[in-house]
């Protein structure tokens, strides 16, 4: 994994006094004071993974009879975890706002109440709201997505009078380039421009400049410090993946550009982008191909800019083996999406690359 350098400069008149540069920040002794009143933004896209389509309890059938069981609970006392209990009265030091449905329920003339949605305003969908983030903010109320284990990672980072945001909007089954439907990530055609209608523009920066409007509202000065992505299952297509790690750069560079002024130093290059790879492991039981070749582009994409870092399908574990790997399947999931510890151990695993590379700084 990629991370910073980070030096500890240290004047020999004024031991008390010290500046923190982390590489590609552009830190500098003579540079602004941070304001008091920053606030850590994360922004959340994808598809279905991170949409949230992993149930956090469920039935079970067991002999004859059915069980009930708490898929989190469960998956908390094989990590060896406390505190599952916040995760469903809501972690108060993560906040999140979320957008999400899935595959062909979007609708770009009905942004504010299409009932196919699940999102934390519930009177204005695309206004967006925040909440303690918690169990149901996936595809619906029953649902849970990466978030939750990358808020449980971060909490200890914030407080809940100053929390860490999280924006939240993400589609299932969408990719860079579905077929006769136009809520496809950006694409560029052949003139080289973006469509007008798309998961970015119609649905994305909209509903990220209204919570961004919120959090201002709210007295806060917001830094928009990464934007943790997980897609490319609908892009796993010989024909499609050649040219992913283009039409990646391509979306990334006009995210930066476009929200430029909510970064570090006023600077859309000190935007970090964490992306996901796809499951790739030896019985996938999914309908997408070479998931190899895929995450193969991520990782080309990763390595291509320090601001940009990646989540391993082992969720960045030091040792490779089964047990670590992240997972479809019962309990919680299925042939396509994590089970329960697997898309909390995602999350959590989002959480360290951003620990780990000092990007709440």
């Amino acid at each position: 994994m990629k991370s910073f350098n980070k030096f500890l400069l240290m004047s020999a008149a004024l031991l008390s006094m010290s500046l923190t540069a982390c590489g590609g920040n552009g830190g500098n002794s003579n540079g602004p004071e941070k304001d008091p009143n920053e606030v850590s933004v994360f922004v959340l896209s994808g598809q279905s993974n991170m949409e949230g389509n992993t149930s956090f309890e469920g039935d079970v059938r067991e002999g004859s009879q059915t069980i009930h069981h708490d898929f989190l609970a469960e998956a908390f006392e094989k990590m060896g975890l406390e505190d599952v209990n916040v995760c469903k009265e809501g972690i108060q030091e993560v906040v999140t706002s979320s957008y999400c449905a899935g595959y062909g329920q979007l609708n770009h003339n009905n942004l504010t109440n299409n009932s196919s949605v699940n999102a934390t305003n519930t009177t204005n969908q695309i206004d967006g709201a925040f909440v303690p983030t918690k169990v149901g903010l996936g595809l619906n109320s029953s649902k849970m997505g990466p978030e939750l284990g990358a808020a449980y990672a971060l909490r200890e980072y914030a407080d809940a009078d100053k929390p860490i945001y999280f924006i939240k909007l993400a589609s299932g089954g969408s990719g860079f380039a579905q077929s006769g439907t136009d809520y496809n990530w950006p694409v560029k055609d052949a003139s080289g421009n973006f469509p007008e209608i798309n998961l970015y523009h119609t649905f994305l920066k909209p509903f990220i400049n209204n919570n961004l409007k919120h959090i201002k509202d709210e007295g806060w000065t917001p830094v928009i410090k990464g934007w943790l992505w997980h897609q490319g299952e609908s892009d796993c297509a010989d024909e499609k993946i050649p040219v992913y790690a283009q039409r990646l750069s391509d979306m990334v560079s006009l995210f930066r550009e476009d929200f430029a002024e909510y970064a570090r130093d006023e600077d859309g290059d000190n935007i970090a982008f964490i992306d996901g790879m796809v499951y790739q492991g030896s019985n996938p039981k999914t309908n997408w191909h070479t998931p190899d070749l895929m995450n193969a582009e991520k990782q080309k994409f990763a390595d291509s800019n320090d601001m940009n870092f990646i989540v391993d399908t082992y969720g960045n574990a030091e040792e490779k083996t089964d047990e670590n790997e992240l997972k479809p399947g019962n309990p919680g999931g299925d042939s396509m999406h994590y089970n329960t510890e697997s898309s909390f151990r995602l999350g959590m695993a989002y959480g360290q690359v951003i620990i780990d590379n000092d990007l709440l700084d």
